[in-house]
């Protein structure tokens, strides 16, 4: 039997530790079903200032810094989990990650922050789903 992955996008928000434990209640209960958690750090340009190195560091400690509540949660809740860190534009990087390593579905979180913010950060979300190669669960 086959593992059934999903993808679940991690940003450190309250909004992406809710899709996660959506994902789990969803999913935990199946002894073949996998969590991908993804954290996507922006990429930074280079800089005379910070070496390569450096940011290259603070990528994956931010990307670590995400990561700890939801691997908390997947612990408490009993869920098998995998956990990623990539850098790169989140809303073509998450579908392509998901394509590559066979998820069958993606759940993520929304932030709910007002109208004209909810505009720049729901690019992130629109992109996904129309990217996307499999279902985009949404969750509020």
């Amino acid at each position: 039997m086959t593992m059934r992955k999903v993808l679940v996008p991690i940003d450190g928000s309250p909004g992406s530790l809710r899709a996660l434990e959506f994902a789990a209640r969803r999913h935990g209960g199946s002894q073949d079903a996998c969590l991908l958690l993804l954290n996507v750090q922006q990429p930074m340009p280079p800089s005379r200032f910070v070496s390569r190195g450096s940011i290259r560091d603070h990528q994956l400690r931010m990307s670590e810094e995400a990561l700890v509540p939801a691997r908390k949660l997947c612990e408490r809740l009993g869920v098998e989990f995998q956990c990623y860190s990539r850098v790169g534009e989140p809303g073509q990087l998450i579908p392509s990650f998901a394509k590559r390593t066979g998820c069958k579905e993606i759940v993520m979180g929304t932030r709910g922050l007002g109208r004209v913010t909810g505009l720049v950060l729901g690019s992130i979300a629109t992109k996904v789903i129309h990217l996307a190669t499999v279902p985009v669960t949404l969750v509020k």
